[in-house]
C-alpha cells in the first residue's frame, strides 16, 4: 500500500495555489513568448507541461479552466505566427533564387 497516497489539495487552498500558478504563469508566459531577446526565453512546450500540471495538480475552477485555456491558445498562436515567419522566409528564398536563376540564363 503507498504511504503517501496520489492526492490533489481540494478547497479554498487547492484554489489558491492554483490562482497563484495561474497569475504567475499569465505573467511570464507572455512575456518569454513575446521575443523581445530575439526568441523565447523558453520553448512552447515547456509552457504547455506547466499548464498541464497545474490541471493535474489541482481542482481548477470554472475561471481557472477558461485562464489555462486562454494561455495554451496564447502558446498555439505563438506556434502559428512562427510556422507563418517560416513559410514567409522559406517563399522569400525560393523567389529570390528564382531570380538569380533568371538573371543568369
Amino acid at each position: 500500500m503507498d504511504p503517501f497516497p496520489d492526492t490533489k489539495p481540494q478547497g479554498a487552498f487547492s484554489a489558491l495555489l492554483a490562482d497563484q500558478d495561474l497569475m504567475h504563469l499569465e505573467l511570464v508566459l507572455r512575456r518569454s513568448l513575446s521575443c523581445d531577446l530575439g526568441g523565447p526565453l523558453l520553448p512552447p512546450s515547456y509552457w504547455r507541461e506547466r499548464l498541464v500540471s497545474i490541471t493535474r495538480r489541482s481542482h481548477l475552477t470554472h475561471t481557472q479552466i477558461q485562464t489555462v485555456h486562454r494561455l495554451f491558445l496564447h502558446i498555439d498562436a505563438f506556434e502559428a505566427a512562427g510556422r507563418a515567419r517560416e513559410e514567409e522566409l522559406r517563399r522569400e528564398r525560393e523567389q529570390a533564387a528564382g531570380a538569380g536563376k533568371a538573371q543568369s540564363a
